[in-house]
C-alpha cells in the first residue's frame, strides 16, 4: 500500500479508510506506540489501550470482522470504556501497509494461528520481514505461543511444524531482534 494512502480500518462495524494525517497526529500525540500483531478479537489491545491512554495501540488482523465488537466498545466516549487510542488496521502482516512501517515502540504477537505461526515458528521470511517493517531499530518484539497445541491431539493446521525449544527459536531469525 502507498504511504499516500489510507489504512483500512475499522470504525464500529464498518471498514474505512484513515487518512494519513490523522494516523500522523495519533503518532505525534502517543508517548508509546504498541503494535499487536494477529491481534485477533483485540480484546487485548483493547485493555492495553484503555490501561495506558497516553498510548497508541495498534491491533492488525486480516480478518477484520472478528474485531468488530471491540471496535463497537472503543468507538464509545472514554466514559463509557471507549478507547480512542486504539486503531485497528484490517492487513496481514506479511503485507504490511507502508503506513505502519518504523512506527513501534513495541510489537507483540500473542497466540498467533494459521500463517502468522506457521510463518513464526518456521521463520517465514514474509512473516518475519513484516514483523521488523512495523518497529522502529531495536524495538522488543514479544511472541507468546502455547506450547500445549504440539500435545495430541495436534491440528492438522501444525503438523510437521517443529516444536518450540531454543534452539528453534534460534534458526528463526527471531532471536537476533
Amino acid at each position: 500500500m502507498n504511504s499516500a494512502i489510507g489504512l483500512k480500518v475499522l470504525a464500529g462495524k464498518k471498514l474505512t479508510d484513515l487518512p494519513p494525517a490523522e494516523l500522523a497526529g495519533a503518532l505525534a500525540a502517543a508517548e508509546h506506540v504498541l503494535v499487536d500483531v494477529g491481534t485477533g478479537d483485540a480484546r487485548t489491545a483493547y485493555r492495553q489501550a484503555v490501561a495506558h491512554p497516553e498510548w497508541l495501540v495498534i491491533g492488525v488482523d486480516p480478518a477484520w470482522q472478528r474485531m468488530t465488537e471491540t471496535a463497537v466498545r472503543a468507538a464509545r466516549k472514554p466514559a463509557k470504556g471507549g478507547a480512542p487510542n486504539l486503531v485497528l488496521v484490517n492487513a496481514a502482516i506479511e503485507t504490511v501497509p507502508a503506513p505502519l512501517h518504523g512506527i513501534a515502540d513495541a510489537v507483540t504477537v500473542l497466540m498467533p494461528w494459521g500463517k502468522l505461526l506457521r510463518g513464526i515458528v518456521s521463520g517465514e521470511s514474509d512473516v518475519l520481514a513484516g514483523l521488523r517493517a512495523v518497529a522502529k531499530p531495536g524495538t522488543p518484539l514479544e511472541v507468546s505461543i502455547g506450547t500445549s497445541i504440539w500435545r495430541d491431539p495436534i491440528p492438522l493446521e501444525i503438523r510437521g511444524l517443529p516444536e518450540l525449544t531454543p534452539e528453534t527459536v534460534g534458526s528463526t531469525g527471531l532471536a537476533d531482534r
